[in-house]
């Protein structure tokens, strides 16, 4: 995700200006100079010095009194998920000799105009061991929702003094900007029928066998640290050394989920190309849609693995078994990009033997897939394994099939779905705009009647 621009109140920080009434009052000030001479009055010309005095003196004194702060902010929690809150706490220090005045503050945020909401900075006293501890720190708090994921600088600190009267004002920043962390949305799904070939979606008990009986094919040499509880008597007595039972192996179902990274498999690509800040609300659906399915895949016991069809970003192992993986996975999510297409490399031979070492279901989410990540994703299913299809569409490019290039498009998309499906792929078509558990439960409904049938 790109970082936003500021914009906003924060962008006018940094000077010393007239406020509207100071603007009035230099007016004033030239009309009276003006009107004394023109009208011969001499006592006019001390109103005049007078009326331009009274800003000029604000916007020395906005300058001088500018007080020396510096600023400590935490998010709880740090990493969010887009469309939830998180909590900004600021902790502000006067680091001057003098008190400060009252003053507006507030941080600059990337995804609103106007940064976020004003706060009153309250009189801190100066710093030194006369006053109160905490009398020169101020603590302020505020609700930060990112609408999508990405990781977004938030700050700095921003800072807007005014003079008793309201002639002169200075904007300032204090301090530097913070990173939070918003990770993919992550819907909960309901169960499917999604199985393995053997074992029906359930964690398998494999057992090491070797040649011999069956009490061989269950033991091993002692070692030492084993418990003596394990120890095999008869096998020990056979073999004339000590033996023990063989440790029982637990394998879980494995799934993998394959997200199409390539910028030209999706149609409502925007951005620049050269800089590779690129943006797609297909994209963005699809990355929900990997979050919450890998996300559920493992919490029903499976073994997930995630393909890119892009040049790989992703470095988080999660087909391992580990409580922190989840959000380890996600925050990685929150840094995922389109590629451009002189970045890819599909390995059709790499990928095509993992995908026949592998042992389970294949969770495809793609846009509109060229040939080339067509016949890739074709060549991950094995005979007999359940592979499902997510075909994402743009809403905008939906809107246009009744205009310039409607036909192609949906003779395209249609090709697509052809091939996938005489490839023995379930294809869900979605939007877009759709939402991710209503697409699942297609899946769900067509899984256990696919059961049901068998």
């Amino acid at each position: 995700m790109s970082r936003a621009g500021r914009a906003g109140k924060g962008a006018r920080a940094g000077g010393v200006r007239l406020t509207l009434r100071g603007i009035v009052m230099l007016v004033a000030s030239g009309i009276a100079f003006v009107a004394a001479y023109a009208l011969g009055f001499r006592q006019l010309l001390y109103v005049a010095v007078v009326l331009a005095a009274l800003p000029l003196i604000a916007l020395a004194l906005v300058r001088v009194r500018r007080p020396k702060l510096s600023v400590t902010r935490s998010f709880s929690p740090h990493v969010v998920e887009a469309g939830s809150s998180a909590t900004v706490s600021l902790l502000v220090h006067n680091l001057g000799a003098s008190r400060t005045m009252r003053a507006d503050c507030w941080d600059e945020v990337p995804w609103v105009e106007n940064g976020s909401s004003t706060h009153e900075l309250p009189m801190m006293q100066p710093r030194g061991p006369r006053f109160r501890a905490r009398g020169n720190t101020a603590r302020i708090e505020y609700e930060l929702r990112p609408p999508r994921r990405g990781i977004f600088p938030i700050g700095p600190f921003v800072v807007q003094l005014g003079d008793a009267f309201g002639f002169a004002t200075t904007t300032y920043r204090v301090g530097t900007t913070q990173d939070v962390i918003v990770t993919p949305e992550v819907v909960a799904l309901a169960e499917t029928g999604l199985s393995v070939s053997a074992g029906d979606g359930e964690s398998r008990l494999v057992q090491r066998r070797s040649s011999g009986d069956d009490d061989d094919s269950m033991t091993r040499e002692y070692r030492t640290g084993d418990a003596m509880r394990r120890v095999h008597w008869r096998a020990s007595a056979r073999h004339g050394d000590l033996m023990v039972r063989q440790e029982e192996q637990r394998s879980f179902p494995e799934a993998r989920v394959i997200l199409d990274t390539r910028g030209i498999g999706y149609e409502d690509l925007s951005g620049d190309e050269r800089t590779g800040d690129l943006d797609s609300d297909s994209f963005e659906w699809a990355v929900r849609m990997l979050a919450s399915v890998a996300v559920h895949l493992r919490r029903f016991g499976f073994l997930v693995t995630v393909e890119e069809s892009g040049s790989p970003q992703l470095e988080i192992d999660i087909s391992r078994r580990h409580h922190r993986l989840d959000e380890e996975f996600l925050a990685e999510l929150a840094e995922l990009r389109l590629t451009l297409s002189s970045q890819n490399s599909l390995d059709f031979s790499g990928s095509t033997e993992k995908g026949r070492g592998s042992n389970g279901p294949i969770i495809a989410i793609v846009g509109a897939p060229d040939g080339q990540t067509l016949e890739w994703m074709l060549s991950q299913r094995r005979p007999g394994d359940v592979a499902v299809a997510f075909l994402v569409q743009s809403v905008s490019a939906i809107d246009s099939l009744d205009r310039r290039l409607g036909v192609r498009e949906s003779h395209s998309l249609a090709a697509t779905t052809t091939r996938l499906a005489n490839a023995g792929w379930l294809v869900v078509p979605v939007r877009s705009d759709d939402d991710h558990a209503a697409a699942w439960d297609a899946v769900v409904f067509e899984t256990g009647r696919s059961r049901v049938g068998n």
